[in-house]
């Protein structure tokens, strides 16, 4: 499509074009912008300028009218499309159509531009005796060289508009896809490309199909474990699920002809990671620095893989989590006992819910989830939706875009997920019920990270009951033993600790005083006789004390990290300022808090 508009002197000119995802300036034309143009169909449609420098100056082109005459069928034969095309003037230098009659004054104050408005030329420079202005001579040669402005026969400047629509099919250059990302062109290869080309397609990626899998292949208990869960949230009836699994699977679009798809694979299938790199679960442990020894708060201390049927993973994971990685702390209010869990389970298994069903598969990196002392994180490589916020807004009811939505209508019909964006609504809710922080998403170029953290309750209690009156409770720690007397370890051969919370007697009330007492004189005398430096280097040391009487020698190494000669010299330093006193046992030297 063709067209041609006048610029008249008289033109309001004071509404800009900004230069942004759907609008280019190009100073000439260059076949290499085809590619612009495949990125501007493939994306949301835009603008080409050509004969109009970056800053919006009209510089005019050599030849208009044969450029306009010859880019319809160049576009048309290169990418398949139509573009409307017109041809613009302006009836002087120094018209901008990017800024109208409002241009900045640092960009209006530029060389190139003092140049494209007529401001500046190799005759003004050469003719003026200004040595300012002289020093710009080479550089006005060279823009005149390279960058001629152009005059029509009319003595006009002209300029051409390429107008590209979005199109609903994907579009090549040379059999080459690209898109408009910001200002800028990417060609789109890998994964990337896959999931562009199945999306024009009108296709996901969870709905191709996969050959060599029948439906004998696929776990039964799967199958079963979704009847009966589909049945108890009422979105399916007993009749809907009494049929074969071939019928379950093809009601539920699990088909696509004769072949089952990859959301069926991932699904029911009993080891989905052979057609699916990456379709399980990592879990890991990371406790904090110093409770296994010299561990560092990055170690991770126990791990485990949670694989099979997509539509089992979550209950084994939920399971896995709540018997070996969440520890309920115990509490007692009288004579009732209470368990406090990090978090209830409704938001752990809204936080599971959502990398499953929103996850790039086609990535091949499982969901990895961090287990902390007191929050817990979760990694999924997956796109978040541009339409969707990540702020507050995001615990408001939204829109429900699921990346795999075939995948995502099981889960569905499960019970497992709402279908109309209630999900973080639904972990918001829960988070007042438990005083909990609402979790916080963060993504990035390589995926999405949600750190949910812990409830007020089980804060409280982890910090030695800072909520709790400590005249009236007491936190023990003892190890989980079998009827032989030995630890109960977990696969790498941690011992399980249990921790619980009673009432104290009026004698441990005493105790319990004597030592805070003690331990807040320790603190002041090291806090008025050992440097700054000296405090540092032995605070390990000192916080024992804390909850010790004596440490000995090797203890002593062992918490502040050091060698024999400078641990000695630690404990000598502390025998010095009368904190300690050192007492020759059997075996052993031992350093006891010094008598007030």
């Amino acid at each position: 499509m063709i067209g041609e508009i006048d610029i008249y002197k008289n033109r309001d000119m004071s509404i800009s074009e900004e230069e942004d995802q759907s609008t280019e300036w190009k100073w000439s034309w260059n076949d290499d912008f085809l590619k612009w143009l495949c990125g501007y169909a493939n994306m949301d449609g835009g603008i080409l300028y050509v004969g109009v420098n970056d800053d919006g100056y009209v510089v005019g082109l050599k030849d208009s009218r044969t450029l306009l005459e010859s880019l319809p069928n160049k576009i048309n034969d290169k990418l398949g499309i139509v573009a409307s095309i017109k041809i613009h003037h302006a009836d002087r230098q120094g018209v901008n159509i990017r800024y109208g009659n409002n241009v900045p004054i640092n960009i209006s104050e530029k060389l190139v531009n003092k140049y494209a408005s007529g401001k500046i030329n190799s005759a003004i420079v050469e003719n003026c005796a200004d040595i300012e202005v002289k020093r710009y001579e080479q550089t006005i040669l060279r823009l005149e060289k390279e960058t001629p402005v152009y005059f029509s026969q009319e003595g006009r400047l002209d300029y051409i508009s390429i107008a590209i629509e979005r199109y609903p099919f994907a579009i090549s250059c040379d059999g080459k896809y690209y898109k408009r990302s910001g200002s800028t062109l990417r060609e789109l290869q890998g994964f990337e490309l896959q999931s562009f080309l199945l999306e024009r397609a009108g296709k996901t990626w969870d709905s191709v199909p996969v050959p060599g899998v029948s439906v004998e292949d696929l776990d039964k208990n799967a199958l079963n474990a979704f009847r009966s869960k589909a049945v108890k949230s009422e979105r399916m009836g007993e009749q809907d699920v009494a049929v074969s699994d071939e019928l379950l699977l093809r009601n539920l679009k699990l088909y696509d002809g004769n072949y089952l798809t990859r959301a069926a694979i991932l699904l029911f299938h009993p080891d989905p990671e052979q057609y699916v790199t990456g379709s399980y679960l990592k879990i890991a442990f990371f406790a904090p620095a110093g409770t296994y020894g010299l561990n560092e708060d990055a170690d991770i201390i126990y791990q485990d893989d949670i694989h099979g049927p997509l539509i089992m993973q979550t209950d084994k994971a939920i399971d896995v989590l709540y018997t070996k990685y969440f520890k309920a702390l115990i509490s007692y209010e009288k004579l009732q006992r209470t368990e406090t869990y990090m978090l209830p389970l409704g938001i752990i298994r809204e936080l599971l819910l959502n990398p499953i069903n929103h996850k790039q598969y086609e990535k091949g990196v499982p969901i990895q989830i961090s287990v902390f002392e007191d929050h817990i994180e979760l990694f999924n490589v997956g796109i978040w939706p541009e339409s969707i916020p990540v702020d507050d807004a995001l615990y408001q009811r939204h829109e429900s875009i699921p990346y795999n939505p075939k995948v995502a209508d099981v889960f569905y019909r499960a019970g497992e997920i709402e279908s109309w964006g209630r999900g973080f609504l639904k972990i918001r809710l829960e988070c007042e019920k438990v005083k909990a922080k609402l979790p916080d998403l963060s993504k990035t170029g390589s995926g999405i990270t949600v750190k949910a953290f812990a409830c007020e309750r089980y804060l409280h209690i982890l910090n030695g009951n800072k909520a709790f009156d400590v005249n009236k409770t007491m936190k023990e720690t003892s190890f989980l033993v079998d009827l032989d007397g030995d630890f109960i370890t977990d696969d790498d051969g941690i011992p399980f600790v249990m921790e619980t919370v009673r009432e104290i007697s009026e004698d441990e009330k005493e105790e319990i005083n004597k030592r805070k007492a003690i331990y807040e004189h320790v603190l002041e005398i090291c806090s008025e006789k050992l440097s700054e430096r000296e405090k540092k280097q032995m605070l390990s040391i000192i916080e024992y004390f804390e909850t010790h009487d004596e440490i000995n020698r090797a203890t002593a190494e062992t918490i502040c990290g050091k060698g024999t000669t400078t641990t000695v010299g630690y404990l000598n330093k502390l025998i010095e300022i009368k904190v300690l006193q050192k007492q020759k046992e059997s075996v052993a030297t031992i350093y006891r808090i010094a008598e007030l």
